[in-house]
């Protein structure tokens, strides 16, 4: 009888420590976020999927055409993150597709985005400081630098959205 009271509260202790451990370290899944000046143009709405606890995977769709000529943005990046629940390092990369409207009389060529004149795949970097709340905020400032067909164009970037 004592044996069978001692397993009992040791596997109640053990179920216990499980749930309490599973509360403690749920992370969310899922982020939709806006950018701005980041890897995505101007400004770019992202979707983003947590694989495991540590690894991102990001798609978006971004424009730009406010301070440069107008044309579409399309990042693909992942990212692996470092550090607590709610405060994170992040290290990442990836690509973004950037096409450009045709130039209109009176725009001057070599005010485009990242300097690119011509349509083309633009290799992307993340090294940043991301902020995810119990509720879901998400805040995120990143230097994101992206080399083109020309070299390398320094650029960072801010993000603020939602994760479930």
């Amino acid at each position: 009888m004592k044996k069978i009271a001692i397993l009992s509260v040791l596997a109640c202790s053990l179920l216990g420590a499980a749930r309490a451990d599973a509360q403690m370290y749920y992370t969310k899944e899922f982020s939709l976020y806006a950018e701005f000046f980041g890897s995505g143009g101007e400004a770019s709405l992202n979707f983003e999927k947590l694989m495991g606890e540590t690894i991102s995977i990001r798609v978006g769709g971004g424009l730009t055409g406010v301070v440069f000529r107008k044309g579409y943005v399309i990042p693909v990046t992942g990212s692996i993150m470092f550090g607590g629940r709610q405060s994170k390092l992040e290290i990442g990369g990836g690509g973004a597709w950037v096409d450009f409207d045709d130039f209109q009389e009176g725009e001057d060529p070599e005010d485009t985005f990242l300097n690119v004149t011509e349509d083309q795949v633009v290799i992307c970097g993340i090294a940043g400081y991301r902020w995810i709340d119990d509720f879901g905020f998400t805040f995120r400032l990143a230097y994101t630098p992206a080399y083109t067909k020309d070299g390398l164009e320094h650029m960072a970037g801010v993000m603020f959205g939602y994760a479930w």
